[in-house]
């Protein structure tokens, strides 16, 4: 079994933000349900709004918090509830947009940066969604830890074809750079 690869800073970072986010929706969210019982005296449909809204943010902090929680121990669940979040946030920025609100650009940007970030090799590897970082797909031994020198210094030959020596994807006979992570051959 090959070991945990060490976590990335900026899952680090992201896990700290998840989890001041997810509290700072947990507390909102639940004031948000406090005020609905207020605002029926005020406005008699204003209770049902303030309802829903609390309840959705309750709902997205507590959300926030456990994959934020999951950052930290590289759980791929987390990984997969950041992704989906991030898409999330992306429609609902470009909705937000259509009705309005300009201030949503800085949330779309934020969440494509996210995204972008999820997805690389490192990280990927990491979460364990894609190949361990310096591991190779290969049975080691004879010609499969052996470098092609015509090749280039990212790949290595297996007894099967081209491993990338960067992520440890297959490469395709006559590729010139990585599927995976774009390294030269």
């Amino acid at each position: 079994m090959q070991p945990k690869p060490r976590r990335p800073t900026g899952v680090t970072i992201l896990g700290i933000l998840s989890i001041l986010a997810g509290l700072g929706g947990i507390i909102v969210g639940a004031g948000a349900l406090a005020l609905s019982g207020l605002a029926a005296s005020a406005y008699p449909g204003g209770a049902a709004v303030a309802a829903v809204i609390g309840a959705i943010l309750l709902i997205i902090g507590i959300l926030e918090l456990v994959y934020g929680i999951g950052f930290f121990g590289g759980k791929g669940w987390a990984w997969t509830l950041a992704m989906i979040g991030s898409v999330l946030n992306i429609v609902f920025g470009i909705v937000s947009i259509v009705f309005g609100s300009v201030g949503s650009v800085f949330g779309i940007i934020i969440s494509i940066l996210i995204l972008y970030y999820l997805t690389r090799p490192h990280v990927k590897a990491f979460f364990g969604k894609g190949p361990s970082m310096g591991s190779s797909a290969m049975p080691q031994g004879g010609m499969g830890s052996m470098p092609m020198g015509s090749m280039g210094s990212s790949t290595t030959m297996g007894s099967m074809g081209m491993t990338c020596k960067n992520c440890g994807a297959s490469i395709p006979a006559g590729a010139t750079r990585c599927p995976s992570c774009g390294a030269a051959v």
